[in-house]
């Protein structure tokens, strides 16, 4: 089989949001779809049943949805995508907003708050049925799923592989600082010696130019 053929299916990507205690919790999800368009609109959404996303979403029975612009940032799919809510506050990584008591991204193409009414586990998804409890619009164009995997997969690993990097840097250790070095102004020759430089005699003489030892200077 040729998964990359489902890759055409007209589908976007978009951001869960769900209540984790006092915090929040959500992942990236690219398998949701509306089913009736009657009031109120029912969704379905697919999520992989091994996330705390997913837990949450079963807990609580709400959600919100931020549909990701066609123009968003690579780093918002690594954030939401490639770690886990388990481990990272992911939404402390971007802006967003409240929206009655869950998140949503700011600049999304558009915000849906979702309650579950039934639910089916799947081999690796859970498929929830949901009633859309309110909407609101945003700016730009939905991103498509077909899109990303074209033009955004390789950014969204290195927006991914840079944040990993900066945060690595945050919490390295200081370097010692280096110790300061006595060198020859004239030759540039640097003293290492083993006596300390300041108690070497005062007819000492550069071993490289012959200058004395007053023509030195501190680095």
């Amino acid at each position: 089989m040729d998964q990359t053929a489902l890759f055409k299916l007209s589908y976007g990507l978009y951001v869960v949001g769900v209540k984790n205690g006092d915090s929040f919790g959500g992942c990236i999800v690219d398998a949701m779809m509306q089913v009736t368009s009657d009031m109120p609109p029912l969704m379905m959404l697919g999520s992989m049943r091994n996330t705390l996303t997913n837990q949450l979403i079963r807990e609580t029975g709400e959600f919100t949805v931020s549909v990701l612009r066609a123009d968003a940032d690579p780093f918002l799919i690594a954030n939401f995508g490639f770690q886990s809510a388990r481990k990272t506050e992911k939404w402390a990584n971007v802006e967003y907003a409240v929206k009655d008591g869950l998140p949503v991204l700011l600049d999304a193409a558009s915000y849906l708050r979702c309650r579950v009414l039934e639910e089916k586990n799947l081999s690796t998804h859970t498929v929830y049925t949901c009633e859309v409890a309110d909407a609101w619009n945003g700016d730009g164009e939905p991103l498509l799923y077909n899109d990303y995997q074209k033009h955004m997969k390789d950014a969204t690993r290195k927006a991914f592989q840079d944040f990993l990097n900066r945060k690595k840097a945050e919490v390295a250790p200081p370097q010692e600082q280096k110790e300061s070095q006595w060198v020859c102004s004239v030759c540039g020759y640097v003293y290492d010696g083993d006596v300390p430089f300041e108690d070497l005699p005062e007819d000492w003489k550069c071993p490289r130019c012959g200058q004395p030892k007053s023509v030195f200077v501190r680095q």
